[in-house]
């Protein structure tokens, strides 16, 4: 039986008290590939076992309870005991609850259950249910969604199925969608905030946790933008509302620059920042390089990579 692990969940954090860290769990060097391949090359998954702290989920393992953590942009997440990130199935229904996860699919995402004196902290039991899969396995249900986690998540903390094949979401302690949670940046502010991802370490991101970038031909005494037309459609500028708010980040590194369409543009350590549109999901970093002259920021507006523990 795994072991029983009870952890105190840290409450709300107040907007820019703290350092906000993101669960992202794999290199974005590889998560992009992985994403792509994981429902074409399903990876087998052990049988017979019991999921583990640090361990890949097992097909069909009981797990001693359900805990919630903080996922950084993804906010509260459900997960086992062993910090496994549980998720759910667009294509499932809840009601009736129903699993349109079979074969290939249930190896790659092994339905979660429960042992029967599981412990829960900070979801609700009234939410929790099973149904019988034709594989003779109890899957566990939360407000009716069939429940699973994910075989390329490898240690407690990774969220690898976030977003896979645009029907995997991580799962929230009500069953929902934890993405359908993110509150977005009030009106009249910019959210910059500082998160853990791999391998980069901390990195600058927005409200949404998408990656920020500076680019080499900009100047930061004085600091200008030199990202302008198509330039700036491939990569968008942060706009800096009148109210900027900073979390993890210092905010004396964090300033604005007024382009010369009039628009502010956020600036970090000096450097003028943007996204670029090839980021279509949290943690992504795929503008890191790109030309030899973009890069993925650090939260003093440094390059990242230049932090990389060598």
């Amino acid at each position: 039986m795994a072991t029983r692990l009870r952890h105190a969940i840290a409450g709300a954090v107040a907007l820019g008290a703290v350092l906000v860290t993101a669960a992202c769990g794999a290199s974005p060097a590889t998560t992009n590939a992985a994403n792509a391949k994981a429902l074409a090359e399903p990876a087998a998954a052990p049988t017979g076992t019991v999921a583990i702290d640090d361990a890949p989920p097992a097909a069909g393992a009981q797990n001693a309870g359900l805990k919630t953590a903080d996922a950084g942009a993804l906010g509260t997440i459900v997960t086992t005991a062993n910090g496994m990130t549980l998720y759910r199935f667009d294509k499932d229904s809840n009601k009736p609850p129903t699993s349109a996860c079979v074969e290939a699919c249930a190896k790659t995402w092994p339905a979660a259950t429960l042992t029967d004196d599981a412990a829960l902290e900070g979801v609700d039991k009234s939410l929790i249910g099973s149904i019988d899969r034709p594989d003779g396995i109890k899957q566990l249900t939360i407000s009716g969604w069939p429940m699973y986690m994910y075989s390329k998540d490898a240690k407690a903390g990774d969220t690898m199925g976030e977003a896979v094949g645009g029907t995997w979401w991580s799962a929230a302690p009500n069953g929902t969608r934890a993405k359908d949670k993110i509150k977005p940046a009030a009106p009249g502010t910019t959210v910059i905030r500082a998160m853990d991802v791999k391998p980069f370490g901390k990195i600058a991101t927005d409200a949404n946790g998408f990656t920020l970038y500076r680019f080499d031909k900009d100047t930061v005494n004085p600091s200008v933008s030199n990202c302008n037309g198509d330039c700036a459609k491939t990569w968008p500028i942060i706009k800096a509302e009148d109210n900027i708010v900073a979390e993890g980040i210092d905010k004396s590194l964090v300033g604005s620059i007024t382009r010369a369409d009039g628009t502010k543009q956020l600036t970090l350590g000096g450097w003028p920042m943007y996204r670029y549109i090839k980021d279509t999901k949290v943690c992504q970093t795929n503008g890191e390089g790109v030309g030899g002259i973009w890069f993925v920021a650090s939260p003093d507006g440094k390059k990242a990579k230049d932090k990389i523990a060598k």
